[in-house]
């Protein structure tokens, strides 16, 4: 089983030509790019068809710690709770899964 959604979320694809609507319950689509990894539940373990999720900001609305630990375990990336968000945005980079900032 994917990664599902806890909300209604609009989904676009990246080059913005596929779009849907998703209900609570209902499976990302792996060609899916959620904004708000508020909505995303992980997938399990043994699923290999990660989720799309965008980058989320580093400062203002979004940029929380909630925001990038579902984010970094959404890519696959290793956090535990004793790690602040600056920790996990240092374990993303890391990871390769977004750009240091400069």
């Amino acid at each position: 089983m994917g990664a599902r959604v806890s909300a209604h979320v609009y989904v676009t694809s990246k080059d913005g030509v596929q779009r849907t609507w998703l209900a609570p319950g209902d499976a990302v689509p792996s060609w899916a790019t959620v904004d708000n990894p508020n909505v995303v539940e992980a997938a399990d373990a043994g699923d290999s068809s990660p989720v799309s999720l965008s980058e989320p900001s580093r400062s203002g609305p979004g940029s929380g710690k909630a925001a990038w630990a579902a984010f970094a375990e959404a890519h696959g990336v290793a956090t535990d709770s004793e790690m602040s968000r600056d920790d996990i945005i240092a374990a993303c980079e890391a990871a390769g899964v977004v750009t240091a900032e400069d």
